[in-house]
């Protein structure tokens, strides 16, 4: 059941811009996993393609293996070393906000929302569905750290204990 505040249909306007308004760089996005309802974690692409590192939920940020890692398609060359992108708070939670709300609407227990912080108004860029990652495949294909797949395989049993099958917030 699809929550009755989301409209319908698509309507692609212009492209997205950096979380500060830049329309000269490739825009941010965060690649939010999001377990039963609420976010695990957030993967962040900068401004230009240059890997940014993870946020928890709360905004603490960490350092993991980029994504996509096998493609060298980001950049994550001194990542960690790098300071988060400084989004303001309030950017950051209605990012958040927005890929709970997304996950809930479409009742996943388990997938990743991805969000273009654009310029203040963030929007959704893409659904996945990344059931693979909980599997024992992903320690093959190496796209993110064995610690980090622990966690989001924790979350998603955690919740699913919890949930009984149902996600929060939902009928």
């Amino acid at each position: 059941v699809l929550d009755k505040s989301l409209r319908p249909a698509v309507i692609v306007e212009e492209l997205a811009v950096t979380w500060d308004g830049r329309r000269d760089l490739l825009a941010d996005e965060a690649f939010c996993f999001v377990a039963w309802g609420r976010i695990c974690i957030c993967g962040i692409m900068g401004p230009g393609g240059v890997w940014a590192g993870y946020f928890t939920r709360d905004g603490t940020p960490f350092f993991g293996q980029t994504m996509h890692k096998e493609s060298g398609s980001r950049d994550n060359s001194k990542a960690a070393h790098r300071a988060p992108i400084p989004w303001p708070i309030d950017l950051r939670q209605e990012v958040v906000a927005l890929a709970e709300k997304t996950a809930v609407a479409l009742a996943a227990d388990f997938i990743r929302v991805d969000v273009f912080p654009n310029g203040g108004r963030p929007v959704v860029a893409e659904v996945s569905i990344v059931s693979g990652w909980l599997g024992r495949a992903n320690l093959e294909w190496g796209e993110i750290d064995a610690w980090l797949l622990g966690l989001l395989g924790e979350r998603w049993l955690e919740g699913y204990g919890q949930s009984h099958g149902r996600i929060a917030g939902t009928n």
